[in-house]
């Protein structure tokens, strides 16, 4: 096979007569700012006047030369992504249109391309997105935030969302090249692994060597003539050679007591690599080669109680708890998104203690990337097909036929993934929450369902998120819900969170969604100085609403009131956000370690991990690559080993120790309550043997009505060794006054590595470590509590070299900056 990459492409429209370089992958949009013909929009509202241009169509012209072509070889005009609508011509003629930005297009040139020395033309037309909407009849259909985009196989969130602009870019956004092949090749190669180590390859041709048939025996087309081609796989030393015998051929292998896939936290995960080979009179013809693992995945539905059913999910046949979080996509302008990007964002999950990433439903499948990124690191991945928050115009003929090929071409580009869980047919279809009558049913619980099924018969599928057993899909007494206590809060009020949370033990909990800033750097990247402070009408178009919401108000507005009301008034951007991600964290700490106490629960996904674009909302690590305050909280919560505190539904405290291993933990603990001062008020101790997956919790002896608020909750010990330090306030810190008063020292390990210890004098809240650019380090810890007369040691990283004297220190009380000694 030999691959010419399409380079050199420029950028034409006729309407405004605009000529600029193009990068491919890339996107259109981007390109014009990148050229100075629109402002960055990702600043402030500038994203607006793209519109115009989103408005037109745009020509993508490049040249190639073939330096020979051969007898015998296929010449195919390869395009892995177009997002949207495209008509192609080559050397001015006509040869494909593309009108799915989910599908590879492959467009066969074999009788078009010449010998070397003649330069083939390619121009590409893209068709304005908006103007194709503006045809779409959207009668009796329903969709949150745009209505025509449901029509439209192309990422849904890019007409806006709670968190995303309307902002449809468009281009080539992946790879273009021209492939030089053999007529006949290896189509598809799927396997299937068992736990005993044996593999079943499925190997599909291009070429079928039998004779057509029909159903009185006769022959109505001879097959083709290479009766003497073969097939080998390989996985490691072992090997396996076949004849092939048809258009679809199968290869046995058995691999000598196999190394199980386990996802993080539960176990190794190990990839074998595998090739497979199409050979023909000794020489090898075509090949394809991938990663497999040894692993099972299984989705149990059994009776919690008399009302309730449980959802868990059981790799290689033992229950393991979801500590996952909602993916969305990396850039409004899919093209630019890197490689690197992915690795940081990738990293930062593993870091986190996350075992799972959906891929949600109104994104896109992600580039391979993602997936093998996944695979290599244990962590699961939930699969969204791409619908969400709307009808599903299952009667419209053409956008069914269109749909199949995407569903069909995604299912057999990632069903070879070990990391691939689950799949899921939509997320918040119409009809979710409560007995509507919608648009899609049929199509995902059937057609979708049946699809996915012939394709693939080895992973949980579902039709929609959330699903349930009864007729409401967002039923909490059974299946997976999309849950919190957050919005509840708005009417009952924040300080009552930990109340609202005890309320209801839901079996499984794909979406838990709780807003907070982000920092103040961030900040200062998309919005200019004057929009900065106070808050106006850019940052209520930034930070949107919610369709969903019973009480419409703007998010930015919303995460004020939460942080003022917990812990006072707000007058400066700083202040804001320390105290806006303080309440993101506690929130989003109460809801997951209330879930992980639960015997009955088997999830927990928060909403959401990632943004699109620069914003302060939902995510917990923000678009430039930069933690969130509550990422850290995350991080402890979704420890393995977890020692906590919990309020139960009467209002009285529990100590909780969670155990998500397949091992029995020793817990070791000296618990008890404390003045902010650090004068201690009383305190236990309990050793209490925890077995696989489970949950002890008992009684403190101590509830709301009779905890002052200047106090707080500590637990110190270990658990199997390991060192266990945590506090906890039962009010969220609410009341309490907080003074700056504590040292810095620190310590260069390496010229990228160093150390920063935090000594507190006083009770030290939410001591924010930071550099200028600060998304590039990596802390092992950030956003402290220091315990008076106690301190913390933090470990920061980066790829390069900076001096650790130059770290700069807030925290809540203060926002100002500390010397490093």
């Amino acid at each position: 096979m030999v691959k010419i990459t399409l380079k050199n492409w420029t950028l034409h429209s006729d309407e405004t007569n605009v000529l600029i370089p193009a990068n491919v992958p890339g996107d259109i949009t981007y390109d014009l700012f990148q050229a100075g013909v629109i402002p960055n929009p990702y600043v402030d509202m500038n994203y607006k006047a793209a519109e115009k241009y989103l408005r037109q169509d745009f020509d993508y012209t490049s040249t190639f030369d073939v330096a020979e072509v051969k007898e015998g070889k296929k010449y195919y005009l390869v395009l892995d992504g177009v997002d949207t609508f495209a008509e192609v011509f080559l050397d001015g003629v006509l040869i494909g249109k593309t009108e799915n930005m989910f599908l590879k297009y492959r467009f066969d040139i074999t009788n078009q391309v010449k010998e070397g020395g003649c330069s083939h033309s390619l121009k590409i037309r893209m068709k304005s997105t908006l103007k194709a909407m503006d045809e779409i009849d959207c009668k009796d259909y329903f969709a949150t935030f745009n209505l025509p985009r449901i029509f439209l196989r192309k990422a849904q969130c890019h007409f806006g969302w709670d968190w995303a602009p309307n902002l449809p870019g468009y281009g080539i956004w992946q790879e273009a090249y021209v492939l030089e092949e053999n007529e006949q090749q290896i189509e598809n190669v799927n396997y299937l692994a068992h736990l005993d180590g044996g593999v079943v390859f499925s190997v599909e041709l291009n070429y079928n060597i039998r004779s057509k048939v029909d159903n009185y025996g006769k022959v109505r087309e001879e097959g083709t003539v290479f009766l003497d081609d073969k097939i080998r796989v390989s996985v490691g030393d072992e090997s396996q050679t076949v004849s092939v015998t048809g258009r679809k051929n199968v290869v046995n292998l058995f691999i000598a007591e196999p190394k199980l896939w386990y996802p993080r936290g539960y176990g190794e995960h190990p990839l074998y690599d595998y090739k497979v080979e199409l050979i023909r009179g000794g020489e090898v013809v075509d090949e394809k080669a991938g990663r497999l693992a040894f692993r099972t995945v299984e989705l149990l539905q059994a009776p919690i109680d008399k009302n309730r059913v449980g959802y868990s999910f059981l790799i290689n046949g033992k229950k393991v708890f979801v500590k996952g979080s909602n993916w969305v996509p990396t850039e409004c302008f899919s093209g630019i998104a890197t490689d690197e990007k992915y690795k940081m964002l990738i990293s930062r999950a593993v870091d986190a203690n996350l075992n799972l990433l959906r891929v949600w439903g109104g994104g896109l499948y992600e580039k391979d990337i993602f997936y093998d990124l996944c695979d290599e690191n244990g962590l699961m991945v939930w699969q969204d097909f791409m619908f969400a928050c709307s009808d599903i115009p299952e009667d419209d003929g053409a956008f069914v036929q269109n749909t199949l090929k995407e569903i069909e071409y995604q299912i057999k580009r990632l069903r070879v993934h070990p990391s691939i869980v689950y799949w899921c047919g939509s997320n918040e279809k119409t009809g979710s929450y409560g007995l509507c009558v919608s648009h899609g049913d049929f199509f995902v619980n059937v057609i979708l369902q049946g699809f996915i099924y012939n394709l693939d018969k080895t992973r949980p599928i579902v039709g929609q998120s959330p699903v349930s057993l009864t007729d409401v899909g967002n039923d909490v007494t059974s299946g997976e819900a999309h849950h919190n206590s957050f919005e509840a809060s708005l009417e009952k009020g924040i300080e009552n969170y930990r109340e609202l949370v005890s309320q209801k033990s839901v079996p499984f909990i794909s979406e838990c969604a709780i807003m907070g800033p982000c920092s103040v750097e961030s900040f200062k990247k998309f919005f200019t100085k004057d929009i900065l402070w106070p808050m106006n009408d850019t940052w209520v178009d930034r930070l949107s609403d919610n369709p969903y919401a019973s009480i419409l108000m703007p998010f930015c507005q919303r995460e004020k009131y939460y942080a003022s009301r917990l812990y006072g008034e707000i007058e400066s951007i700083e202040e804001f956000v320390a105290k806006g991600m303080t309440v993101h964290a506690e929130c989003m700490r109460a809801e997951v370690e209330f879930a992980r106490s639960s015997a009955e629960c088997s999830g927990f996904l928060n909403w959401m991990y990632n943004d699109i674009w620069p914003t302060a909302t939902w995510a917990i690590v923000d678009y430039y690559g930069e933690p969130k305050q509550v990422y850290y909280q995350m991080k402890k919560s979704y420890a393995p080993v977890l020692a906590t505190f919990v309020r139960n539904i009467k209002g009285e405290y529990e100590l909780s120790l969670v155990n998500d291993t397949f091992s029995t933990v020793r817990f070791e603990v000296e618990y008890g309550c404390k003045k902010i001062d650090g004068t201690p008020v009383w305190k236990k101790s309990a050793v209490e043997m925890v077995g696989e997956n489970g949950v002890y919790r008992v009684k403190i002896g101590q509830n709301e009505k009779d905890t002052p608020t200047d106090c707080y909750l500590y637990i110190i010990g270990n658990a199997n060794g390991k060192e266990i330090d945590l506090i906890w306030s039962p009010f969220t810190w609410r009341g309490v006054n907080f003074e700056s008063d504590y040292q810095i020292t620190t310590e260069q390990i390496t010229d990228t590595k160093g150390v920063i210890t935090i000594s507190a004098n006083k009770f030290a809240k939410s001591v924010f470590l930071s550099f200028n650019d600060n998304y590039k380090f990596t802390f092992s810890d950030n956003y402290l509590d220091i315990e008076a007369g106690r301190e913390k040691t933090v470990t920061v990283e980066a790829k390069e070299a900076f001096d650790v004297k130059n770290v700069k220190v807030s925290d809540i009380s203060s926002f100002s900056k500390k010397v490093s000694k």
